[in-house]
């Protein structure tokens, strides 16, 4: 049992690191046969179909994304101190070193489209619970650096902005100065006077 859950490890890191740098549509049962030299039949003993291979990356990525992102951040202050812990260990997370070419929701959400619809639904799912960390955290923060009638959702869909555009100069542009770029962005965003949406 040991050895199946390591050869599972094995397959889930490596797919990662494919859908990171490649794409979710990279993901094949031959690739990953080749590069980790397994047989076919021993990638089918875990996953059935590449739906599953596919499902199954995306909740390891979740699960390393709540370890890396949330729970590290969950020891922060409330407020406005937590609110840019998580927004800076999220730009760190699309740079991981086991993430070859950025962050896999970046890359599933722009194939969303072709995806098949559990994968699809369970990607949804994923985004929307970071939306309500965030929301959790802007809440907390009312009052502080964050205005009291801020409109929580229009923050939010600036800061997946903000985190997009760093996803783009940091990995396509090579630009060094990404994350410093992006964080008086974000500073600049949540001391606004107010952000009511109107």
């Amino acid at each position: 049992m040991m050895l199946s859950d390591a050869t599972r490890d094995r397959i889930l890191a490596h797919g990662l690191g494919i859908a990171s740098r490649a794409g979710w549509h990279a993901l094949s049962f031959g690739d990953l046969a080749r590069d980790l030299d397994l047989p076919k039949s021993g990638l089918a003993r875990h996953f059935a179909t590449k739906d599953e291979l596919q499902l199954a990356v995306l909740d390891q990525a979740a699960q390393l994304f709540i370890r890396d992102v949330n729970d590290v951040a969950a020891g922060e202050s409330q407020g406005a101190t937590r609110l840019r812990t998580l927004f800076w260990r999220w730009l760190n997370w699309s740079r991981a070193p086991r993430l070859k070419g950025g962050c896999p929701f970046v890359h599933a959400s722009a194939e969303s489209e072709a995806l098949p619809p559990a994968v699809r639904a369970r990607l949804k799912e994923v985004l929307d619970a970071w939306s309500a960390v965030l929301r959790e955290a802007i809440d907390a923060a009312r009052g502080q650096t964050i205005a009291t009638d801020t409109d929580a959702d229009q923050l939010i869909f600036e800061l997946h902005g903000l985190y997009l555009s760093h996803h783009f100069w940091h990995w396509s542009m090579r630009d060094p100065t990404a994350e410093a770029r992006t964080m008086r962005a974000f500073d600049r965003i949540v001391s606004s006077p107010s952000r009511t949406g109107r």
